[in-house]
């Protein structure tokens, strides 16, 4: 690694939050101009930044949101991590994972066991411990072809959309009875609902569904806007951010409901890859599925982590961290014991059933890929492959890892 000596490494200052964006928005080509009072509302405080300074000058970012996320259904604390960038005259220098090493530390030592993020390039946060946690189907479909292929009838129920203000109260509370038994989704707390659905520029349309007996158990948020590649006939698209559904009564009221906006020509979606629609429609291939990564995981602390995460299977598992450049405190050996509701993680444990590298256990932790995946990939290698259903079995989730929140 360069010699780092003539970088300061610390938080940013109040006032140095002007030259963070500017840095920010320069590293990922956002030629914005914000005013003085979106850049105040901006959720990125200076407490939550580690920034790089050379000679005086802020040259490099990072950030962290404390985020609360799901993990196989139950709650775990996680460093969403954030604007991190260089400027183009100091890269290669080994400064962002000084960045990232600092940021890893900072969480272990409050007690976050893992940390998350978008990733710009797989190949940066890969050689920083992280593996591929969650992954989705985009949708791009004409909503006239998307005819499921049986259960056409009307779903109970039926549709209302729905002023932001008054819808709002509602959402909150079906989106967190949603997250809740998921896998990957965050929690939202109230400011995020307030900035980012009332007084965001994204001026969000809300549509609920209630029960036959009026009780709300589902919504969509979306936005309308004139589709540009289309030439005459329907000429609108209908862009998704929640698809939120009790059960699957309330899925297909909400379809049925996109469906009937006459007026689209292409309906667009992001959904976990363990969505329902490609099983039921009559022509499948009209979504036009294509696979897109999602979030990224490093587990900043195997024993917390494991120990945090809900098994659906009784048993147990064995397994070795041989190396973690940036977490050293996580090599060794562990087993968790589980019976299904309560579990156990201790470390030491002989006679290990696998051993993986750190970037594989946030996959496998995740639920994202199965062990079996995973030493097929070469990122683990079990012991006796006769065990490798059990372990498969072991560590599966209820529900694909999915996250729609941007950060």
């Amino acid at each position: 690694m360069a010699d780092l000596s003539s970088y300061e490494f610390r938080p940013a200052r109040a006032e140095e939050m002007r030259d963070f964006h500017r840095l920010v928005r320069y590293v990922f080509a956002d030629n914005s101009t914000p005013s003085a009072d979106e850049e105040a509302k901006d959720p990125i405080k200076p407490e939550m930044t580690t920034i790089a300074l050379h000679r005086g000058k802020l040259v490099a970012t990072s950030g962290g949101f404390p985020f609360r996320m799901r993990l196989n259904g139950v709650e775990v604390k996680a460093d969403g991590v954030t604007a991190v960038g260089t400027d183009p005259g100091h890269r290669r220098r080994g400064i962002v994972r000084h960045l990232i090493t600092q940021r890893l530390k900072l969480a272990h030592s409050e007690g976050v066991p893992a940390s998350i993020l978008w990733a710009s390039m797989g190949a940066i946060y890969q050689r920083f411990g992280y593996g591929l946690a969650s992954s989705m189907y985009s949708y791009r479909f004409d909503p006239r072809l998307a005819a499921f292929q049986f259960g056409n009838e009307s779903p109970t129920g039926w549709v209302a959309r729905v002023d932001r203000e008054v819808a709002l109260p509602i959402v909150e509370e079906l989106y967190d009875d949603f997250h809740k038994e998921r896998n990957l989704m965050l929690y939202r707390p109230p400011i995020v609902w307030k900035e980012g659905y009332l007084e965001g520029k994204r001026k969000f349309h809300f549509a609920i569904h209630y029960d036959q007996g009026g009780t709300p158990d589902g919504y969509v948020s979306y936005r309308l806007r004139e589709h540009t590649n289309t030439e005459d006939g329907p000429n609108q698209r209908f862009g998704i951010h929640d698809f939120i559904y009790g059960d699957m009564n309330s899925y297909r009221g909400l379809w049925h409901y996109i469906r009937s906006h006459d007026l689209v020509k292409e309906v667009h979606v992001y959904v976990p890859t363990d969505d329902p629609a490609l099983s039921m429609l009559l022509e499948p291939r009209s979504l036009r599925a294509r696979w897109e990564e999602g979030i990224w995981m490093r587990v900043v602390d195997v024993q917390e982590l494991a120990f945090q995460r809900n098994y659906q299977a009784s048993g147990t598992a064995s397994f070795e961290i041989l190396e973690d450049a940036e977490c050293p405190w996580n090599v060794g050996s562990y087993c968790i014991e589980s019976n299904g509701i309560e579990r156990e993680v201790t470390r030491n444990a002989k006679n290990v059933d696998f051993r993986i590298g750190i970037n594989g256990l946030a996959s496998l932790i995740s639920g994202h890929t199965s062990l079996s995946g995973l030493c097929t990939a070469g990122r683990a290698e079990v012991s006796d492959a006769g065990k490798l259903p059990r372990l498969d079995s072991f560590f599966s989730c209820r529900y694909k890892p999915f996250c729609i929140d941007d950060f």
